[in-house]
């Protein structure tokens, strides 16, 4: 995956907390150790959700690595 940039620069990384903030706004996220910009969490009815690059949308079950990652980039 390539990290996207801006006219103000390459996008920062956020920890999990910060990356929820943004996808209470709407926004997706996806990990800088996913597997490319198809991989990426959002809200889905409410719902915490990831969507996977074979196209599916799944629960997101949040585990500890999840949790404390501060790789998180906005998408």
């Amino acid at each position: 995956m390539t990290i996207g940039t801006s006219p103000i620069g390459p996008k920062q990384p956020l920890s999990f907390g910060g990356a929820i903030q943004r996808i209470l706004k709407g926004e997706r996220v996806t990990r800088l150790e996913w597997d490319g910009d198809e991989f990426y969490g959002f809200l889905n009815n409410g719902l915490l959700s990831l969507h996977k690059p074979d196209g599916k949308n799944y629960h997101w079950v949040l585990s500890e690595g999840d949790m404390i990652g501060t790789d998180y980039i906005v998408i």
